[in-house]
């Protein structure tokens, strides 16, 4: 049988757990939030105190990949202090970080993410999302372990 040679978002010839698909799905919305506030859940800020902020960070505009892609460090910095993330010097970086993320969902680079979850393929999720600049191996497993609960 020949293979489609047409390209794909997510290869599967290097992840045998990995689901391929013709056409990849944008992000969904619940599966963005919980990248998101993995993201934030570094450097001694819990999981849970990030994820509980996620109300905020929408009435913000920081859920929004299309808005947030576009802002400057400042800007996202701003909004992540009157959304109560405040992290002191930390919270340029991890602005920096969330544009980052924001660049790659609006880019199409995580629009795999979903199919992957779906089909409970950790390993391709994972490396998947370590692709992001600011994304480590603790963030993606956070992450995941939002995905699937």
């Amino acid at each position: 049988m020949q293979r489609d040679t047409k390209p794909r978002r997510i290869i599967e010839e290097d992840h045998p757990d990995w689901i391929a698909t013709e056409a990849a799905v944008p992000l969904n919305e619940r599966h963005l939030e919980a990248v998101i506030a993995a993201t934030l859940a570094v450097n001694k800020y819990g999981l849970e105190k990030s994820y509980k902020l996620l109300p905020s960070l929408r009435k913000a505009g920081l859920t929004d990949p299309v808005t947030v892609a576009k802002a400057d460090a400042g800007d996202v910095m701003m909004r992540l202090c009157k959304a109560g993330y405040d992290r002191g010097m930390l919270t340029e970086m991890m602005a920096g970080r969330l544009i980052n993320l924001m660049q790659a969902v609006h880019s199409g680079a995580l629009d795999g993410l979903n199919t992957l979850v779906d089909n409970r393929a950790k390993g391709g999720a994972m490396e998947l999302l370590c692709a992001v600049k600011g994304i480590g191996p603790k963030v993606a497993a956070d992450a995941w372990m939002l995905l699937t609960t």
